[in-house]
């Protein structure tokens, strides 16, 4: 009797890349709480960072004390949101796998977030802040729904504004000093509907990145979209091919 000889194993799935969330400007890493749990339900290993320290430069190394708490070894798919697309401009490019951002600003070096900001036509932002531009800003809470959340219904506008935080605003007068873009890929979401950062600006950085995707979507897409902005991450997590 002739024996087949066994089928060869099927090669191993390679283990998902870690994510790095990073929030925006008067958000917490409460912002994320939906798709962080909506990836970790999927297997990927998520961190969440928290800001607020005062710098961007104090900002860029509580994001990269983040990713050293991740589990695992090998790059992280780093997300910014608003402001937080700025931190993860800084972040150590070997440290990065792929750098999403999502409404986000995307500073070159020398750039600030405020000066970009001022440099594009104006949205409901300025309006809506309260307190001394110089110092330390909150969101006015009659106006925070519609500003950040306008495609959310009013309770899930609710549960969300109720955990913004005081911005200091010394961060967004500060110069990216490093691009991470610059050597690593990226996807760019453009967010049609937003009222905090013009789409405007949304294209101009756009015409920086490896990759663009456009969604109908007010700022907080982290929301809004949220599944999508799962199914995106998760995609870059899994993705095995080296020119993404």
């Amino acid at each position: 009797m002739t024996l087949s000889p066994p089928s060869p194993a099927a090669a191993p799935s390679p283990a998902p890349r870690r994510v790095l969330l990073v929030h925006g400007a008067w958000h917490t890493g409460h912002a994320w709480d939906g798709v962080a749990a909506g990836l970790r339900a999927r297997g990927v290993t998520v961190a969440v960072a928290e800001l607020h320290r005062g710098s961007l430069a104090a900002d860029v190394a509580a994001a990269e004390a983040a990713l050293d708490r991740l589990d695992g070894d090998g790059p992280a798919v780093a997300c910014g949101h608003s402001y937080g697309g700025a931190v993860i401009t800084g972040l150590p490019p070997h440290r990065i796998d792929h750098l999403v951002y999502l409404a986000a600003m995307m500073p070159d070096r020398g750039e600030t977030a405020l000066g970009l900001l001022a440099d594009a036509p104006p949205t409901a932002l300025a309006t809506s802040m309260v307190g001394d531009p110089a110092g330390t800003t909150t969101i006015d809470p009659e106006t925070a729904g519609s500003l950040f959340h306008a495609r959310l219904g009013p309770a899930e506008r609710a549960r969300h504004t109720a955990r913004l935080v005081p911005q200091a605003m010394a961060a967004g007068r500060q110069p990216t000093t490093a691009a991470a873009w610059r050597q690593r890929p990226s996807t760019y979401v453009v967010c049609t509907e937003d009222r905090v950062v013009h789409p405007h600006l949304q294209h101009r950085f756009a015409a920086r990145a490896t990759h663009v995707l456009t969604w109908l979507s007010d700022h907080g897409a982290f929301a809004s979209h949220e599944a999508e902005t799962v199914d995106l991450l998760h995609r870059l997590a899994t993705d095995s091919r080296p020119d993404r």
